[in-house]
């Protein structure tokens, strides 16, 4: 397992759908919206192993919900069903869920979580 390899290629993704894309956590106070993606292990299906990918798009509670709609859209629609294939590895992402988190959970925050399970084989 690779995990960093894996991180690295999302974050190249991602990056290129926004400019503040961060692994795992944010900075102390960000500039709203932002991205944070997190790289999970799941199973190891011999020859493959199957990660969670979570990536979290936060907003200011004041603002509009549009705004990070428009972003989990533009970024989903490049990810869902995407095949990443490099001299590492080979990564195919699925949606598992796309839900909005509101401002109960998230102090001052509102966010959109999307979720992918990812099916990776490592050359």
């Amino acid at each position: 397992m690779n995990t960093n390899a894996v991180a690295d290629e999302v974050l190249e993704y991602l990056s290129t759908k926004h400019a503040r894309v961060y692994r795992n956590r944010a900075p102390q106070s960000p500039t709203f919206p932002y991205v944070v993606f997190r790289v999970e292990s799941v199973l190891n299906n011999s020859p493959s192993e199957d990660f969670y990918i979570n990536v979290d798009i936060y907003e200011d509670v004041s603002k509009s919900v549009r705004t990070i709609e428009d972003l989990a859209d533009t970024i989903d629609s490049g990810l869902n069903m995407m095949v990443i294939n490099t001299s590492v590895l080979n990564m195919h992402f699925l949606r598992e869920a796309r839900q909005f988190v509101d401002d109960e959970e998230l102090v001052g925050k509102q966010m959109i979580n999307l979720r992918y399970n990812t099916r990776i084989y490592f050359k």
